[in-house]
């Protein structure tokens, strides 16, 4: 007891991966399927027409559909395995103690699957650290809060629940970009800051919807010189991503034309929502609509979300541009941005609730009156996982909760916090002067 005490932290993080470590066996999401084959066809195939080839075993996409940082580390995952193995068998002939029987568990599926969940369980570990490290910059004097916060993600059961039994990845490309806002805010480094925004994009598309305010303080603290500078930075790097998968390409558009067509394109299920519990459903309901399909004025589900998502960052921009205290509200700024995106763009999954829910803790440090609206959206967010994968399958809770009725009354309620949350943002800060006060 005395040592946990001493150790809080440290245990917090081991107890963090404990609950992680023991489900992931239990079961693994449709989608890990695909992170096992793309690996595996690019350790057989090679990369060459990897993004333009069918996939050996064909689970959802007939081609891959994830960005090039994302398929290394796949790649890397199953590289390993087959060394676990070998490390295991040489145990096994060496010492006797070694139960011999296991061998046969590392060879089958499920354990593989695990493997493919362990990037994404640590990079929860790493968001939970910067949310400790965000917090003593904020809060340095209140360390109950710290601990708190931390626990907030460790114990989480949306991001629990997203990586270690899903086999998900959104936890990455979260825990890249909150580095590149780390580097954008505290320090003068703007090309740490870039280099870790992009790597976050070759992880997963969904980082798109932080751009736009991301830019508003990058220029704003750094000029048009530097970022523009930063600017052929990031391309570079995204370009040197995918050179192993460039032969005998079109060297100067490959990487755009594939990341926009084969990646962006095809991130998701071709419908007006995914399993997101949004605005769309109250709509469309689950009825499998195509987002291209004309909804009013014959104009496209999909261009109406472009439109409203459109709006409210522009709101949300000119919110920021007057801060008096623009890097507390950058955090505000992000989460009405990536809510916004989850609750009005068309294509939706249900784990993309994820991705507002550490901006909205982090600017909750110095406003405490948030911390509840991040415990409920929290809660909201992992009902959303549950009801569209019920594993484990509670008969009670999945039929209630796989009722249309729910399924409405949870949608409102995301776009009433939403509203309300929005307001109580331009509230705040429309009578301020614009400020920066970076360090």
């Amino acid at each position: 007891m005395n040592f946990i005490k001493k150790h809080l932290l440290f245990s917090l993080f081991l107890l963090g991966l404990f609950v992680r470590l023991s489900i992931i066996f239990y079961d693994y999401s449709w989608d890990v399927n695909n992170h096992m084959v793309w690996a595996k066809d690019f350790l057989v195939r090679g990369s060459k027409n990897f993004f333009e080839t069918q996939s050996s075993n064909v689970f959802a996409n007939l081609t891959p559909n994830y960005p090039p940082l994302a398929i290394y580390i796949f790649v890397l995952m199953r590289a390993i395995n087959p060394m676990i193995h070998n490390v295991y068998w040489w145990l096994n002939l060496h010492i006797p103690l070694v139960p011999s029987n296991f061998i046969f568990f590392l060879e089958k599926l499920v354990f593989l699957a695990a493997l493919m969940k362990i990037p994404a369980i640590l990079a929860d570990l790493g968001i939970a650290y910067l949310i400790f490290i965000f917090a003593k910059k904020i809060i340095p004097k209140d360390k109950k809060s710290q601990i708190i916060a931390v626990c907030l993600i460790l114990l989480n059961f949306s991001f629990i629940y997203n990586s270690a039994l899903w086999g998900q990845i959104d936890s990455i490309p979260i825990f890249l970009f909150l580095i590149s806002i780390y580097f954008l805010i505290y320090t003068r480094r703007s090309i740490v800051s870039t280099i870790f925004l992009i790597l976050a994009l070759l992880v997963k598309p969904t980082v798109l919807i932080f751009f736009p305010v991301y830019i508003i303080l990058f220029v704003q603290k750094f000029g048009i010189k530097k970022s523009i500078i930063n600017f052929f930075i990031a391309n570079i790097i995204f370009y040197l991503f995918f050179l192993p998968f460039m032969q005998g390409k079109d060297i100067f558009l490959y990487p755009y034309e594939t990341y926009i067509n084969k990646i962006l394109a095809a991130q998701s299920l071709p419908y007006v929502t995914n399993g997101a519990l949004n605005f769309w459903v109250l709509i469309a309901g689950f009825r499998g609509i195509k987002d291209t399909a004309f909804f009013l004025l014959n104009i496209p589900y999909r261009y109406f979300g472009y439109l409203i998502v459109g709006i409210i960052n522009i709101f949300v921009i000119l919110c920021l541009l007057k801060s008096k205290k623009i890097t507390e509200d950058f955090f505000m700024a992000l989460f009405i941005a990536s809510f916004a995106a989850f609750l009005f763009l068309t294509k939706m999954h249900e784990r993309y609730s994820l991705l507002p829910l550490v901006f909205l803790l982090i600017y909750s440090f110095k406003k405490r009156k948030f911390i509840v609206w991040f415990v409920i959206l929290s809660l909201i967010s992992f009902i959303n996982h549950y009801r569209n994968w019920t594993v484990p399958r509670i008969e009670q809770a999945t039929k209630i909760i796989e009722g249309m009725p729910f399924v409405y009354i949870i949608s409102v309620i995301n776009i009433l916090i939403f509203f309300y949350l929005s307001w109580s943002f331009f509230r705040s800060i429309r009578s301020k002067p614009r400020a920066l006060t970076t360090k």
